[in-house]
């Protein structure tokens, strides 16, 4: 391939060209020839290597205006020098994909607005810390799956209310409290190898009929 040439036109005019090369600088092959072309500001297309694309020749240099054309099935490659801010004064501004879309960035995603929602058939996130700080949280699910190495909650006041509750512990259940108060309207049994009951000043056993042995 041959060096790309250096422009030499005083008047500005429109041609439409062949970029060759996209590399350090866009090349583009013209009627006269191969010219380094910049991409205008307002072409956020990425010429790729065989797209024909629109070309301002000016005294100054070479600019694509616009791709025209590209390789049938390859995708359409939005990219800016620097910061890109898409802004809709008064309106609004929707992304949609027939198939599905990705963000991605090698820094931070932040998502401010006054409501989020999102809706989905099936999600899954991985996430290795996650911190969340809110007011109130609501939820309704149909079943709920956990698997944990630790759970550890801080909590002012707990309220659970359920028909069935089973608990399976392999090794130590423990409870630490000021005060504990079990109550049952049928029955509560009690089922050990061993069982121990002690207390510091008094041990009362109370009941219509009391039975032992």
């Amino acid at each position: 391939m041959t060096a790309a040439k250096k422009l030499a036109r005083s008047e500005t005019s429109l041609e439409a060209g062949r970029v060759e090369r996209v590399r350090e600088a866009v090349v583009v092959r013209l009627a006269s020839g191969s010219y380094e072309a910049r991409r205008a500001k307002s072409c956020l297309v990425a010429p790729e290597v065989g797209d024909k694309v629109l070309c301002a020749i000016e005294p100054e240099g070479v600019y694509v205006l616009a791709v025209l054309e590209g390789r049938e099935g390859a995708p359409t490659r939005l990219a800016a020098d620097g910061d890109i801010e898409v802004q809709a004064r008064g309106g609004q501004v929707a992304i949609c994909a027939s198939k599905r879309v990705d963000i991605a960035s090698g820094g931070g995603v932040a998502v401010t607005g006054a409501e989020v929602h999102v809706r989905a058939t099936k999600g899954s996130m991985a996430i290795d810390e996650l911190g969340f700080f809110g007011r109130l949280v609501q939820a309704e699910v149909a079943k709920v799956a956990l698997v944990a190495q630790e759970v550890d909650s801080r909590l002012t006041r707990l309220t659970q209310r359920a028909k069935r509750v089973f608990r399976f512990v392999e090794e130590l259940d423990q409870t630490r409290a000021g005060s504990v108060d079990l109550r049952a309207e049928s029955m509560i049994g009690i089922r050990g190898e061993n069982a121990v009951v002690s207390a510091r000043v008094l041990a009362k056993i109370d009941g219509e009929q009391i039975h032992i042995g």
